[in-house]
């Protein structure tokens, strides 16, 4: 089953994406910061999708990216940026990071489902 990484630091979000989740056929990690994520990452967990919220305090997602991207087992690990944020730099500021795509913030579970079964190529 592939593991799918969630990062946020609101409860209330993760609680969202994991009844999003439970009835898909994935494993579900969930971390309230990305420093604590990332250390799991580069102590060996290999996930096979990250989805991270943009705004955090201590890292932001896109230092998280970076620190994904710098790290050689996750290098190409398609990464989901799940945030509020619209601004047509930021994503494009993603993109040239190696964000793989960009969920907005409320979602449609629908969405959501459809963003991870895109990217993991579920049925």
């Amino acid at each position: 089953m592939p593991l799918v990484i969630f990062v946020d630091d609101s409860e209330t979000a993760l609680a969202s994406t994991r009844m999003v989740t439970d009835s898909m056929p994935i494993s579900v990690k969930q971390y309230l910061n990305a420093t604590d994520a990332l250390r799991e990452i580069q102590g060996g967990l290999k996930p096979d999708l990250i989805i991270t919220d943009m705004n955090m305090p201590v890292m932001n997602g896109f230092e998280f990216l970076q620190g994904i991207r710098a790290h050689a087992p996750t290098a190409r690990t398609p990464v989901l940026m799940l945030t509020t944020e619209t601004r047509d730099e930021l994503k494009q500021q993603g993109k040239a990071l190696g964000l793989t795509g960009w969920v907005v913030k409320p979602f449609n579970p629908t969405q959501l489902k459809q963003a991870i079964s895109r990217v993991l190529r579920l049925p």
